[in-house]
C-alpha cells in the first residue's frame, strides 16, 4: 500500500494533488470541473473575470472569443463549466461566485435535456465529482474518490501500460484520452485539435468512417418525462435569485443535440415562467440537429454551431 501512496503521489494522474498552470494534452480523462473551477481560483486576481460560460461539455461548441465579440471590450470571458454539468453544479458555481462577491456581469447558460437534469446532489465517480470550493463538501472525501479510481485493476493498468509504451488501446477506453485537447490557460475554452482538424481537412472521409455511429433519425421526439421537480426548481430560483442581484446580462440555450427530442413542454413553461426571453430553445428537430457534420459525433455538436446561436440570440 504504501509504494502504491508513494506513486499516487509522484504522478498524480488525474492532476488532483498539485497545482497547475496548464492542464492541456492530458493522456488521462480529467475531471473538467476541478480544471474549471482551479483555473479560475488561480487566475482571477490577474484576470478579474465577470463574464461566464455554464453547462457540460457540450460548452466548447461557445468559443469564449466568439462571445467576447458579444459583449464589451473590457469584459473578461471564463468557460466554468464541467463533463455532464447539471443544474446542481450549475447552482453552486453561481454561489461560489456570489460567495467571494465575483461580479457577474454576463452569462451564458447552456442547458441539455439528457444531462442538464440527472443529478440533484453531488455527482459520484472521479471524473464528476465536483471540486470542494464549489461543492462545499468534504476535501478527504474528494481526494479518496481518486485514490480508490487509482486502486482500480483497470484504471492502474490502462495508466501504466500507455505511460510506458505511449500507445492508446481500446481497453484503456473510460480512462485514457485517445485525442488532443487543449485547455486555454487564460479563458479555459476546450479544442478538440484533431477532430476538428479532421473534419475541416477531410469532411466526406471522417464522417463515412463514422457513418454506423450517426444512426438514422425519424420524426421529431418529445420528451415524455417532466424532469423539473421541486428540488430542481429550486435552484433553478435560486440561479434566477443571484443572476437578478448581480444584475446580470444572461442567456439560457437549450442545446439542439443529434437525439432531436425536444424539451418536455411543461419543464419549458416552467423555465420560460423563470427566465423569459432569456431563454432559447434549440432542442428537438432543426436546422442545427438535421446536419450530421454539425457533430464530431452523437454527443458533442461544433463550433460552428455555437457561432450561428450566438449570432441568433444576440443579433
Amino acid at each position: 500500500m504504501l509504494i502504491f501512496i508513494i506513486s499516487y503521489w509522484i504522478n498524480d494522474p488525474f492532476k488532483v494533488l498539485k497545482k497547475y498552470s496548464d492542464y492541456s494534452y492530458p493522456f488521462v480523462i480529467p475531471n473538467r470541473d476541478v480544471i474549471s473551477t482551479e483555473m479560475l481560483v488561480k487566475n482571477y486576481p490577474k484576470y478579474h473575470y465577470n463574464s461566464f460560460i455554464f453547462g457540460s461539455s457540450r460548452t466548447l461548441a461557445y468559443r469564449p472569443s466568439s462571445w467576447a465579440k458579444k459583449l464589451d471590450e473590457r469584459d473578461k470571458v471564463f468557460m466554468f463549466d464541467a463533463s455532464a454539468e447539471s443544474i446542481y453544479g450549475i447552482y453552486t458555481k453561481l454561489k461560489f461566485l456570489d460567495s467571494r462577491n465575483i461580479d457577474i456581469k454576463n452569462a451564458l447558460i447552456i442547458l441539455c435535456r439528457d444531462v442538464s437534469f440527472l443529478n440533484k446532489a453531488n455527482h459520484q465517480g472521479h471524473l464528476f465529482i465536483k471540486d470542494p470550493l464549489t461543492s462545499g463538501e468534504s476535501e478527504f472525501d474528494f481526494q479518496a474518490t481518486f485514490f480508490k479510481a487509482y486502486l482500480s485493476p483497470k484504471f492502474f493498468f490502462s495508466y501504466y501500460a500507455y505511460l510506458n509504451t505511449k500507445k492508446y488501446k481500446p481497453f484503456m477506453a473510460g480512462y485514457i484520452e485517445n485525442r488532443k485537447i487543449r485547455f486555454d490557460p487564460v479563458n479555459n475554452a476546450i479544442t478538440i485539435l484533431d477532430q476538428e482538424d479532421e473534419i475541416t481537412n477531410h469532411t466526406k472521409r471522417y464522417y463515412e468512417v463514422r457513418d454506423k455511429l450517426f444512426y438514422k433519425r425519424g420524426k421529431e421526439q418529445i420528451d415524455s418525462v417532466v424532469e423539473i421537480n421541486n428540488e430542481f426548481n429550486y435552484m433553478l430560483s435560486e440561479i434566477k435569485r443571484i443572476l437578478v442581484k448581480h444584475k446580470t446580462n444572461y442567456k439560457i440555450v437549450l442545446s439542439p443535440l443529434y437525439e432531436q427530442i425536444k424539451f418536455n413542454p411543461k419543464d419549458l413553461k416552467k423555465l420560460h415562467s423563470l427566465f423569459g426571453e432569456n431563454v432559447y430553445d434549440f432542442s428537438g428537430k432543426n436546422t442545427f440537429s438535421d446536419k450530421v457534420t454539425n457533430y464530431y459525433e452523437i454527443s458533442h455538436y461544433r463550433p460552428i454551431v455555437g457561432d450561428t446561436i450566438l449570432n441568433i440570440i444576440y443579433k
